[in-house]
């Protein structure tokens, strides 16, 4: 793709708030979200049920404060994926061919209608669950408004294994919201600093991929291995043993169509002993007479 910004001006504007929320960049309500994950991570390390617990021999706490960092580390490289799937979509040359440039339009507003709704409540919607070290500083509404809507379905879950946990100074959870801001920055400005759009080729011009490039492109050969350890093996039981033994030998010829040889001799042999000749109806008559006296006598 690459340039669809020109075509697709709305859309580009939805992906970027998309983008910039995913990442973590306030005011975005992915930015509340992702940092109240973080911040109850990191509150729970110390004194929690879970940090007094362990696994494996490891302390909780220490690996609550590993899933905090593996989340820093996580958001970072969102940051960069959205931000390079932003900038070779909509940014930079268009690389799809003059002959589908002439197709390239923004949806129907069926379709973007929605969009733009939800775009809206990405802007907005963090704003109604702020957290209680912002309103301290920007009094501009209620902190935590749903805090405990869902109380009745996770409460006592919750209560288990975060009691003992005491809430964090009002200083480290600015500064763990500054290190989830400066982690989503870093991300998206690595990602525009390192990513050269305009230096793409279309498939067609590019170089085949080697090494850990190629395995990465051929998605690590998972689809290669299930073809050849599943797949392949199924479909060769299936039509050598599965189709041409049980269903054409067993079931059609010696079921089916064996069947049928059985009753069409039958029906032959029917159709010789009725001549129409009554004497030989006669004698079949006396030599069955015969027959039954005889079995009869030898008993």
């Amino acid at each position: 793709m690459g340039g669809l910004k020109r075509y697709l001006p709305v859309t580009c504007v939805l992906m970027w708030i998309a983008t910039l929320a995913i990442s973590g960049v306030p005011p975005l309500s992915g930015f509340f979200s992702k940092d109240e994950i973080l911040g109850a991570v990191f509150a729970r390390a110390h004194g929690s049920t879970l940090a007094s617990a362990s696994w494996l021999g490891i302390p909780g706490s220490t690996l609550l404060y590993s899933i905090y960092a593996i989340g820093l580390i996580t958001a970072l490289m969102t940051a960069i994926y959205m931000t390079r799937m932003m900038v070779y979509t909509f940014h930079g040359p268009t690389r799809t061919g003059a002959e589908e440039e002439r197709h390239l339009h923004e949806a129907p507003w069926v379709m973007t209608g929605p969009l733009v709704v939800l775009g809206i409540l990405t802007v907005v919607g963090g704003w109604l669950n702020l957290p209680e070290v912002i309103t301290n500083i920007v009094p501009i509404g209620r902190a935590g408004i749903l805090d405990h809507w869902l109380e009745p379905v996770v409460g006592a879950a919750t209560a288990r294994v975060s009691a003992g946990a005491s809430r964090v100074p009002a200083t480290t959870e600015e500064m763990l919201m500054g290190i989830a801001v400066v982690i989503a920055v870093a991300g998206i400005v690595y990602a525009i600093a390192r990513l050269k759009p305009a230096q793409l080729v279309p498939k067609r011009d590019s170089v085949p991929e080697e090494g850990f490039e190629g395995v990465v492109a051929n998605k690590y050969y998972v689809d290669e291995g299930l073809d050849r350890a599943i797949v392949t093996p199924t479909y060769a039981i299936s039509k050598n043993f599965l189709w041409r033994v049980v269903d054409n030998g067993l079931i059609d010829g010696l079921l089916v169509n064996g069947s049928a040889t059985v009753a069409r001799g039958f029906g032959w042999m029917g159709s010789r002993l009725q001549t129409g000749n009554v004497g030989i109806y006669a004698w079949v008559l006396v030599v069955g007479v015969v027959a039954l006296l005889g079995a009869f006598s030898l008993r």
